[in-house]
Order: structure tokens, then C-alpha cells, then sequence
């Protein structure tokens, strides 16, 4: 079992950042801590949004609370999400830090929350501080397509393009790479995750990729959900392997069959709803109830996140 800390966004209704990813977690064995870096009354791709954005001072706080009662020994991973700001990736960076201290094996567990689809959801400058600051200090990072491009300043379009941004990140010093979702070439109906594993005891260099069927909609926290499928799925296997390549693969296959089967649900869901979820609508024109259908269904699916009923097969790039 391991014990988790995850430092995410957080909303009063709906399912992104640590909503999420603690269910999953919890479901598959782990103990988890949060620390919300907002606190939304729900997420931004309704047309309003109330809330707070946290300050690092607000997250640095909780975090010395937890040191001051000795509660911030025994983690072994720590997860990261929506950061938002500079300052707040400064705090994380220093907590993964101190953590890393307290434990030499900490799993560090980088999802670089910076845009999808071409548009950046944070300030620019963010970039490097995930790509100079964090990545050099990640044991794992699990960027989009988009994101892993503005990384590795590398376009990718083939598997081949994926494969070289998996190494850039890892001349990076992050000895795990997931891509969680890249077009690869042109079919429109299929997605695939890449990924590379750097062998800990042999050093040798394990790449994979896993297709997928892309769903139409407008789905917000999947990447949430499973950055914290794969960390559940991967932290349960390394008993198993022991170090050898292989565990990074094996997790990346269930957390993509269970991603798939809740992703498939929450569509079926939003379709019975009724309201017509028209293709391209921008951000601030989604009516809400048409949003809401597409609120991930966790808990429905839970069946799902322990039992996955697809079955997809990593295969060698």
C-alpha cells in the first residue's frame, strides 16, 4: 500500500483534480492526503466558475503543519497537478524536495497541467519552471500531447516524434514518461499513449505505445483521473517487478482500460441526457447542463477502476 500525497485543484461539484483522483486511489488500496491548490464551485468549462485560487503561502502552511506533527513521514509518493502559478510551483518543488529527504525513495509523480488542444490554461512562464524546476526532480511524468511539445519544444506527429520526446524528457532527468494521449498520423479515430522506461537496474530503455478510441465530447479531468489510475496501478506492481522494465507498460494498460470503459460510460450518460453537445463549441458558450452530462462518471463506474472489462495491449516502439 502506498501513501500518497496529492497537491491538485479541487471543486465542490464535479470530478477534476483531486476529486478525481483521490476515489480511484482510495478504491485501489492506497492512502491519500490532499492539498488543494483552488477550491471552485466547479470547474472552468462551465461558462461560471466562483472559488478561490490558493496562494503558495496556503500551501506551504499546510505542508509545515504536517511537518510540525511529524505526519509528512511515510509517504512514498507525492502527486501533482493543476499548480496554476510560479509561486505555487516554486512551494511544490521545495516540498518535493524536503519529502525526497525525509525519503531517498519517494515516487515523485509530475502531470504537468499546463493546456491541451493547442491552448495554455497558465501563464506562459510556467513552462519552463515544470520544465527546468520539476521534470529534474520527477520520477514520473504523465504530459498530453500539447504539453509534452511545449517541454520538449519537439512537434509531434509520429510515433517516431513521441519516441524523441520521451528521450528529451528523460536527458531531463524524469527516468518515467507517459504521453497520455497523441494524433498519430491520420486516423481521427484512435489515440495513443506513449510511453518510455528507463530500467533501474540494467538501464536499458523501455518504449511502448497503447491505441485507444478517441470519444467526442467535452470530458474535463480525464487526465486527472488517470494520473492517479496509473500511479495506483504502478505503485501496486512494483513488488512485482522488482526495478525490471516491464511495470511501467503493465500500469498503462489498466489505467487505459479503465479510463476507456468510464470515459465510454460518461458519453452513453450524456447522450441519454437529451441536450445536444454540439462540436466546437468554445470555452463560455457550453451551456451548463450540456457540461454537466459530461462530469466523469466515477462513481457509477466504480466497478470499473478495480475490474476493467476492456483489455488494451502496450506494444514495442
Amino acid at each position: 500500500m502506498a501513501r500518497i500525497l496529492s497537491v491538485q485543484s479541487h471543486v465542490v461539484s464535479g470530478y477534476v483534480g483531486n476529486r478525481a483522483a483521490t476515489f480511484p486511489l482510495q478504491l485501489l488500496g492506497h492512502e491519500v492526503d490532499v492539498i488543494n491548490t483552488v477550491q471552485f464551485s466547479n470547474h472552468t468549462g462551465y461558462n461560471t466558475v466562483h472559488g478561490e485560487r490558493f496562494a503558495a503561502a496556503h500551501i506551504r502552511d499546510l505542508f509545515a503543519g504536517l511537518q510540525a506533527n511529524g505526519l509528512d513521514r511515510g509517504y512514498t509518493h507525492l502527486l501533482t497537478g493543476y499548480m496554476g502559478t510560479s509561486d505555487n510551483v516554486h512551494a511544490v518543488s521545495a516540498m518535493a524536495r524536503q519529502l525526497g529527504q525525509t525519503n531517498p525513495e519517494l515516487t515523485f509523480v509530475v502531470d504537468p497541467v499546463l493546456g491541451d488542444d493547442g491552448a495554455l490554461y497558465v501563464p506562459e512562464e510556467l513552462v519552463a519552471l515544470y520544465r527546468d524546476e520539476l521534470c529534474p526532480r520527477a520520477t514520473l511524468v504523465t504530459p498530453n500531447q500539447f504539453e509534452a511539445e511545449l517541454l520538449t519544444g519537439i512537434k509531434i506527429a509520429t510515433l517516431a516524434d513521441a519516441k524523441r520526446a520521451c528521450d528529451a524528457l528523460h536527458q531531463m532527468g524524469v527516468p518515467n514518461v507517459v504521453i497520455t494521449s497523441a494524433r498519430i498520423g491520420d486516423d481521427a479515430s484512435t489515440l495513443h499513449l506513449v510511453g518510455s522506461e528507463l530500467c533501474a537496474r540494467s538501464g536499458t530503455k523501455h518504449q511502448f505505445a497503447i491505441g485507444f478510441p478517441q470519444l467526442d465530447g467535452y470530458f474535463t479531468g480525464s487526465g486527472d483521473f488517470f494520473a492517479a489510475l496509473l500511479v495506483a496501478r504502478h505503485a501496486s506492481l512494483a513488488n512485482e517487478f522488482a526495478g525490471l522494465a516491464g511495470a511501467l507498460a503493465k500500469a498503462c494498460e489498466l489505467a487505459t482500460a479503465t479510463q476507456a470503459g468510464v470515459m465510454a460510460a460518461t458519453r452513453q450518460h450524456q447522450m441519454s441526457t437529451g441536450i445536444a453537445a454540439d462540436p466546437d463549441l468554445p470555452r463560455g458558450s457550453r451551456p451548463s447542463d450540456m457540461v454537466r452530462g459530461f462530469e466523469l462518471r466515477i462513481i457509477p463506474s466504480r466497478h470499473l477502476i478495480t475490474n476493467p472489462t476492456a483489455s488494451f495491449q502496450a506494444f514495442a516502439i
